[in-house]
């Protein structure tokens, strides 16, 4: 599980979000609940939480 910084584009409120795939081929949003407007808003993905562990780079996997 990678956690990620997402941060909403209505309130500004930031927040970690742990997923086990690769936001960033998302294109850099994703929409989520978010709990200080209570609605689904658009976040920005602003990057890994913690660094020292890194991002995932990999590319998308098809299994045929």
């Amino acid at each position: 599980m990678t956690k990620w910084v997402l941060k909403c584009t209505v309130c500004g409120e930031e927040r970690i979000f742990e997923a086990g795939f690769n936001l960033s081929l998302f294109g850099g949003k994703l929409y989520l609940y978010c709990r200080k407007c209570k609605a689904n808003r658009e976040h920005l993905i602003l990057g890994c939480a913690d660094e020292t562990e890194g991002c995932p780079v990999a590319g998308v996997d098809v299994i045929d």
